[in-house]
């Protein structure tokens, strides 16, 4: 099986846009679920039938894991 990978980006208003430099697609969507789907229709319409032998990988930054709050550590002697 094949794989096409899109390399994801967030957008200002927290949308999601992918795209595959080497089949030349883009695609858009409001979160990850959607994102595959359109992945997926893209596909189809580049590929057409054979677009069942191609797994979708969508490659999502990860955002920064912020400390909401600091908890103080009792000092051990």
């Amino acid at each position: 099986m094949r794989e096409i990978l899109f390399s994801v980006s967030t957008r200002p208003d927290g949308s999601l846009i992918g795209e595959n430099a080497a089949m030349r697609i883009a695609i858009s969507g409001l979160d990850r679920d959607e994102l595959h789907h359109e992945a997926r229709e893209a596909l189809i319409r580049a590929v057409g039938p054979a677009h069942v032998s191609y797994r979708v990988r969508l490659a999502i930054p990860q955002r920064p894991v912020q400390c909401l709050s600091t908890v103080a550590m009792p000092k051990v002697d």
